[in-house]
């Protein structure tokens, strides 16, 4: 009596719990962490992808964010203004996403003075819509897709920052970039309700 009270008890408190972790337990990073280096185009505009050769991204919730170096060795961004990006990604795992985390970081000065200005995003060819939050920040937070990016798909991901280039004579990236998927919140809750049953049946069978 004593152990199933008990169960009754610790099982709702287990799922509360699991589920509170949804946004963090499962939004850390991708499989192979990549690290990419990319260089700003006439316009200016830089190109990360194509529909041809989109970016592999695997959804891995232990693994770390994908990191991007930009560079501007032709100076094409003159003064503060806008970088446009157009990013091509693929989901080549087995989970979907419904959001999309972005994190600009400092210099090699230990100055972060770019943010976030617009962003649009689309599925397969087909916008889509999300809610973002950060504009006008470092940190870029798309969440809430009307759609999910299912595994095989290609998000297209289009947006500007406000940068700040280098001081005259300085060398490095004018951005340094980390981003990552997270799954589709329903999937989460299902496996940390499954994780939940496995426990119970564990104590029962004990």
């Amino acid at each position: 009596m004593k152990s199933s009270l008990s169960r009754l008890i610790l099982t709702p408190a287990l799922t509360l719990a699991l589920l509170a972790m949804c946004n963090t337990t499962f939004a850390q990073g991708t499989a192979t962490g990549p690290f990419t280096s990319h260089i700003v185009d006439p316009g200016p505009i830089v190109f990360i992808g194509d529909p041809v050769n989109p970016i592999p991204i695997d959804l891995d919730p232990n693994g770390l964010p994908w990191f991007k170096s930009i560079t501007d060795p032709n100076a094409v961004v003159t003064g503060p203004g806008l970088l446009s990006m157009v990013e091509t990604i693929q989901n080549v795992g087995n989970e979907p996403w419904f959001d999309w985390h972005e994190h600009i970081l400092p210099n090699a000065a230990g100055v972060t003075s770019s943010t976030w200005f617009s962003v649009k995003l689309s599925i397969n060819g087909s916008p889509i819509g999300f809610v973002p939050t950060g504009l006008g920040t470092a940190d870029l937070w798309l969440d809430t897709f009307s759609l999910p990016v299912l595994p095989g798909d290609i998000l297209v991901i289009e947006k500007e920052v406000e940068v700040f280039p280098l001081t005259p004579g300085s060398s490095g990236p004018i951005l340094r970039i980390q981003e990552y998927p997270t799954p589709e919140p329903a999937s989460a809750a299902l496996i940390g309700l499954g994780s939940i049953a496995l426990l119970s049946k564990r104590r029962s069978a004990g």
